[in-house]
């Protein structure tokens, strides 16, 4: 017994270095999509299966999750921009990637190594772009990022993604092992921008200084127009405004 109470204190231990307070019974763990997580979000691979912390033994934490990991869960016809081949796809917006179904209904993955490759959805205004961008660690990776403006000069896209908030019902001395609560939740959007189709995707600022500041000798008058117009450059349609001007220039 004593052994088992080591080992679960340990496991807790290592959980509430990421923890914060949430609402008055439960402890929330908020992670990103970022690989980083990927230890404790793998299915059949995560140390809280040992402490019996999920409801199902048989399922993930993934699968048990409320709320989804898609913001269309239905499979839709898409076409490859290399290709003609029209095939049933879905972005997961929390792993970042576009599943396919494949004519077995086993489901795959787009290699998303086909860097500036697009992804267009046939029957709705819907395209993909697999671009390249620092993650947080400043490294390069690669993701899905939704085209709102293509341009010679800036293109603009948008990130829509999902996090997985995992809250753990609150018992004394954590005996018996607590349950698991996990729910899929949005993040706020966030715009990125491309220059000359470099295949480089650049997070926009959320300051109309921070904006201005990244089209260098056109900062000023790029600024200007934003404070003119009264821009706030978090609103879709206000950012857009600012990148046709930009592309007008």
């Amino acid at each position: 017994m004593k052994s088992i109470l080591k080992k679960s204190s340990v496991c807790v231990l290592m959980l509430l270095c990421t923890i914060t307070t949430f609402a008055q019974q439960t402890v929330n763990v908020t992670s990103t999509h970022a690989p980083s997580v990927v230890l404790f979000l793998v299915p059949h691979n995560n140390p809280l299966f040992a402490l019996g912390y999920t409801n199902d033994a048989n399922k993930s934490i993934l699968e048990v999750a409320n709320g989804s990991q898609f913001h269309e869960e239905e499979f839709k016809d898409a076409k490859i921009s290399s290709s003609q081949v029209v095939f049933k796809a879905r972005y997961n917006a929390y792993l970042d990637e576009m599943e396919i179904k494949r004519q077995d209904d086993k489901i795959g993955y787009i290699n998303k190594n086909l860097k500036k490759e697009k992804i267009s959805f046939q029957t709705e205004d819907r395209t993909y772009k697999i671009l390249e961008t620092d993650n947080y660690s400043k490294k390069r990776v690669l993701g899905y990022f939704k085209v709102l403006k293509e341009n010679d000069y800036v293109s603009l896209y948008r990130k829509d993604l999902k996090q997985l908030n995992i809250g753990l019902e609150k018992t004394p001395y954590m005996i018996p092992a607590p349950k698991i609560i996990t729910e899929f939740r949005d993040t706020k959007s966030e715009f990125y921008v491309e220059f000359k189709k470099s295949g480089h995707a650049i997070k926009l600022s959320r300051t109309r200084g921070g904006v201005a500041k990244l089209f260098e000798d056109k900062r000023a008058i790029v600024k200007q127009f934003i404070k003119e117009n009264n821009l706030k450059v978090t609103k879709e349609e206000d950012i857009i405004k600012v990148i046709d001007y930009v592309n007008s220039l």
